[in-house]
């Protein structure tokens, strides 16, 4: 913080006799300059897929409810679609839609906010990739939004990965 003390600045001008002019462009020099120090790159702020998958972990234990798409209740796709939503991103309002989307990649190349498309008998299933093969979704009726596991039941039922957030 710059502090002047102004009454041992008028005394430096009484004593030395400096042309005020002199002062203040020395004074207002100094205040430039300090703007003008070097500084480190700023950290990258704006992480959207670490944003997308926090705010999904943060829905957790919220409860299912058929068609809703807000924090009263989720459905799978309401759930993708609330945070997607979130962020200024538009994402269809069903799993058949979503699951539809451009932007498909490989299980490999899946990373953390893709959103997963099983296809569970006659009907398709959203969630949200978290990373290290855990997804957060709202699964049914009886339950309760949650992390899961990608194991072999749902690994044999993925039909689609939608990588949404291009880099």
């Amino acid at each position: 913080m710059f502090y002047v003390n102004v009454h041992k600045w008028k005394r430096l001008i009484r004593r030395h006799r400096i042309h005020l002019v002199i002062l203040t462009a020395v004074l207002m020099s100094a205040v430039y300059c300090t703007n003008c120090m070097v500084r480190k790159e700023p950290d990258k702020v704006w992480d959207l897929r670490g944003k997308v998958v926090q705010l999904a972990q943060s829905l957790q234990g919220l409860p299912y409810q058929y068609g809703g798409y807000d924090i009263e209740g989720f459905d799978c796709s309401g759930l993708v679609y609330y945070v997607y939503e979130a962020f200024g991103l538009k994402v269809p309002r069903t799993a058949r839609k979503q699951a539809k989307m451009k932007g498909s990649v490989r299980l490999k190349q899946a990373r953390p906010s893709d959103i997963l498309a099983f296809k569970l008998k006659r009907r398709w299933h959203t969630a949200i990739y978290i990373g290290d093969n855990f997804f957060i979704h709202a699964p049914n009726a009886e339950s309760y939004i949650r992390k899961e596991r990608l194991n072999a039941f749902w690994k044999k039922r993925l039909k689609a990965v939608i990588s949404v957030i291009k880099e």
